[in-house]
């Protein structure tokens, strides 16, 4: 960036004034960041009213502030440590302290401009995992190439907050004169400012001075929102992302007595019946992006009743499948797909295969087959080790991986992604054709993912829609098509149980799921050809976390496991669903609980408010506690026995 401090029309101000201005300026910009991302996101904050704003951006201050130090502290430092005024003051000190303002401030505005996109994929502020999330990819390169062109708009705003933060930084000078007072009353002084910034740094970082403050964290900002999930517009990412820098989420909790805990909550899960174990083949197909509201089935009434999905084929199978009306993903991110699918482990502040507790010893449901003489494997069509899949599949006792290397034909790579969701599902129908029965074997589609593009044959084929997936999911529902149409000659497919479900739902564009509840609505099929019987559609939840124990339980497995799921083919009540989202949440039945980590914090009725407009939350005086309680139970289980790495039943 070029040495601007001579332009003409350039203020001179006193040295502290200066610097005030400078700190001033962070704050502007971080403002600006934030309506910026109000406003490239407003779809997903439908509820927010002029009147919300007042406490929105006075918590928002509050985290403005804190971040200001946080990636200030150098510039602070050198232009407040008592070093000799003819020095600070010199140019080539100030073009020092100029360039740390303009690094620190600058990766700052880059972390609030991703978020202005990134934010809407995954609901959350961007953390330090972002790294490990993408560590494993081949292809950075292109992806970031890709983002950058499709995104166009959020670089030329960055590079606007760029020059806005230059320009104005050089609007203001500091005045070119000796300092009047003696060297002694100098250096008094500036080792009073320089004491009084610490001072002030603190209690920024804190967010206070009572002697209860800490630094406020994360979930601090839901003292300012209405709604949990507007926490986001208070917190801004420079913030959430240096919090989030070697912390270790979880922490023991003790809600309850061990003897009281096991009363309201336990993952551990016994024989149902003494029926023999039956060795039916499993399949688990999990779908990227699929949220519920791509597929007809579940939405007859949308639109007065004339939507019809973009997924005929998933139509017709949920037809002969057995289907649980209120079925959530447990998190928005495809790397928490697969420890809540596989190995009912969800996540919590992060997702699970990125905490240190991951290479904790567990029995998944792909193991415990492997115990009982099953082959196992894994496809993904992406580069090989693509999100950390190849590591943790391993990880969790997947014998057998199939990427793109395993595929070897680049003529049917998307360019970004992976294979084209059509081939390379006839290449995992011809894989499992081969492998000895029984067999466990899981497919990660990828071609429902931005870009949002089909193959070249299929252009104009899919119905478009008014979110560019739709067409994707409209391809993707085809290959399916093709994949069960082969795989229904071969003579393993009646002796299969097949799971279909989502990795976790997206962007939405009806009302109706625009809300907390459409953040995480999915489709789950649970298809058996060989079994008239298992079929028909249940009113109750199911989530991810519930396919390892139900799948399990289908099976008649006879030993002990654990799971933080249920099975939904032998329960008591309606079903239960966990997720966290800045906060936590927790769905019994047709109710869904928010929880802050110490109270309960709203309700909602999303069967009879599916707009979810009215918080019901002080006229549920009986049914709270319950729910809250049943929550509680289940972090603490789940912390608890991460952090004790007791994730095994006893015995096993």
């Amino acid at each position: 960036m070029p040495d601007m401090t001579k332009r003409k029309h350039t203020i001179e101000w006193g040295y502290y004034a200066v610097l005030a201005y400078r700190l001033a300026l962070v704050l502007l910009l971080f403002l600006i960041c934030r309506f910026l991302f109000y406003f490239l996101n407003k779809g997903l904050f439908p509820d927010i009213v002029l009147s919300d704003w007042g406490k929105l951006l006075q918590g928002g201050l509050v985290f403005d502030v804190a971040a200001l130090f946080y990636w200030n502290s150098l510039m602070i430092v050198l232009m407040t440590v008592p070093v000799p005024y003819s020095i600070r003051t010199g140019k080539g000190y100030q073009k020092w302290v100029r360039w740390v303002f303009y690094v620190s401030n600058g990766v700052a505005l880059l972390l609030n401009a991703i978020d202005f996109i990134y934010y809407r994929f995954t609901l959350k502020r961007t953390t330090t995992t972002v790294f490990n999330e993408f560590s494993h990819e081949q292809n950075t390169g292109s992806l970031a190439l890709h983002f950058l062109i499709t995104y166009w708009y959020v670089v030329l705003l960055f590079a606007a907050l760029l020059v806005l933060m230059v320009w104005l930084y050089n609007r203001v000078t500091i005045r070119e004169r000796r300092w009047p007072l003696s060297k002694r009353t100098y250096y008094i002084t500036a080792s009073l400012v320089f004491i009084a910034s610490i001072v002030l740094a603190i209690g920024g970082i804190r967010g206070g001075y009572k002697h209860s403050t800490r630094p406020i964290t994360i979930n601090d900002a839901g003292e300012y929102v209405k709604r949990p999930h507007e926490v986001y517009l208070v917190l801004n990412t420079p913030f959430v992302f240096i919090r989030t820098i070697g912390v270790k989420p979880l922490k023991e909790l003790h809600y309850f007595s061990d003897a009281e805990l096991e009363q309201i909550y336990t993952p551990l899960h016994y024989p149902k019946d003494s029926l023999p174990f039956v060795r039916k083949n499993v399949v688990v197909i999990i779908l990227e992006s699929f949220g519920k509201e791509s597929i007809g089935f579940y939405n007859k009434d949308l639109d007065n009743g004339t939507y019809s999905g973009f997924t005929p084929f998933l139509d017709s199978l949920a037809s002969v499948s057995k289907v649980y009306w209120n079925s959530f993903a447990n998190g928005r991110k495809s790397i928490e797909a697969i420890p809540s699918l596989l190995a009912s482990i969800p996540g919590g502040q992060d997702p699970f295969v990125l905490t240190p507790f991951v290479s904790d010893s567990t029995k998944s449901l792909p193991r415990l087959l492997a115990e009982k003489g099953y082959h196992t494997s894994f496809f993904h069509g992406a580069p090989n080790g693509s999100m950390g899949f190849l590591s943790y599949t391993k990880m969790i006792g997947i014998e057998h991986y199939f990427g793109k290397s395993e595929y070897n034909n680049d003529a049917d790579y998307d360019g970004i992604w992976g294979i084209w969701d059509e081939p390379f599902f006839q290449f995992f129908e011809q894989k499992l054709s081969g492998f000895p029965q029984p067999f466990f074997s899981s497919i990660f589609s990828v071609s429902s993912h931005d870009p949002f593009k089909v193959p070249a044959q299929y252009t104009g084929v899919f119905k478009k829609g008014p979110l560019p997936v739709m067409e994707c999911i409209g391809y993707t529902d085809m290959a399916l098509r093709k994949f069960f149409a082969k795989a229904q000659q071969q003579p393993w497919f009646k002796n299969t149980l097949f799971v279909i479900s989502a990795d976790h739902a997206t962007v939405t564009y009806h009302p109706e799921y625009k809300n907390a509840w459409g953040d995480y609505a999915i489709p789950i099929l649970l298809y058996a050809p060989g079994d008239s019987s298992f079929r028909g559609v249940d009113p109750g939840v199911i989530q991810q976390l519930d396919v390892m124990p139900t799948v399990l339980d289908y099976l008649h497995y006879d030993k002990p496991y654990l799971a933080f799921g249920e099975s939904v083919l032998h329960r008591s009540g309606p079903g239960f669903a966990y997720q966290y989202s800045g906060g936590y949440r927790w769905i019994n039945g047709t109710n869904l609980l928010f929880f802050d980590g110490n109270k309960a914090t709203g309700l909602f009725n999303y069967k009879a408010d599916p707009l979810m407009k009215k918080d019901i939350f002080k006229d549920s005086a009986q049914l709270v506690p319950g729910m809250e309680q049943q929550l509680k139970a289940f972090i603490q289980q789940y912390n608890n026995r991460i952090i004790r790495n007791q994730l095994i039943a006893p015995g096993k």
